[in-house]
């Protein structure tokens, strides 16, 4: 100890040194007294416990992670699951269905943890849906050959009178499909948001 004291750079740890030099001059002078008790079995397993409860709590964390994007993941699917029977119940009450989405609960601490919360959805009538897919059909049609004209014969046009959507009746089919849809998924009708296009933009 004389000669790791002389050997110090600086004064400053010499206290260090003592402390430990007295540590391991105390476990010596009782080494032979708790020789029976078998303390160097003992620490070696509370430290083995020690290490265990460690590597324990990292692995833990690792799984509660890949837990949560297990569940992130789910839940996505979930969501997409409900967009399509939302635009489903959309096309059987006679809309076209622009867009569905639907909120599920994440809080797993919550009772509703799962459930969908609140829907939107924003359609568009059906005649508007089939004109759209009519003029997109005309698009693709080339003619074979060009049409020669033809004397004597006068056609005149005549405009198809346009019949206006009733209302009333578009209302109710939306009011049912609101119905629908909140006791479908157990909500309050004012967490179904509709939207209606008129087509004029």
């Amino acid at each position: 100890m004389t000669v790791a004291l002389n050997l110090l750079p600086n004064k400053k740890y010499e206290k260090y040194l003592r402390f430990f030099a007295g540590m391991v001059l105390i476990l010596l002078v009782l080494k032979p007294v708790t020789g029976g008790l078998r303390l160097d079995d003992t620490l070696a397993y509370y430290f083995e416990a020690i290490s265990l409860k460690k590597e324990a709590g990292e692995l833990k964390g690792e799984i509660s992670k890949m837990e949560g994007q297990r569940l992130q993941k789910m839940i996505s699917q979930y969501e997409e699951a409900v967009g399509e029977d939302l635009k489903s119940m959309a096309e059987s009450a006679g809309f076209g269905c622009r867009k569905a989405k639907a909120e599920i609960n994440q809080d797993q601490e919550n009772r509703l943890f799962g459930h969908v919360t609140s829907v939107s959805l924003l359609l568009i009538p059906e005649r508007e849906e089939n004109e759209e897919n009519t003029a997109s059909q005309i698009k693709e049609i080339v003619p074979i050959e060009k049409i020669q004209k033809v004397d004597g014969i006068k056609i005149t046009q005549s405009k198809p009178e346009k019949k206006e959507p009733d209302r009333q009746e578009e209302n109710s089919r939306l009011s049912g499909l609101r119905r629908r849809i909140a006791e479908y998924y157990d909500l309050e009708e004012q967490d179904v948001e509709i939207q209606l296009e008129d087509g004029k933009g």
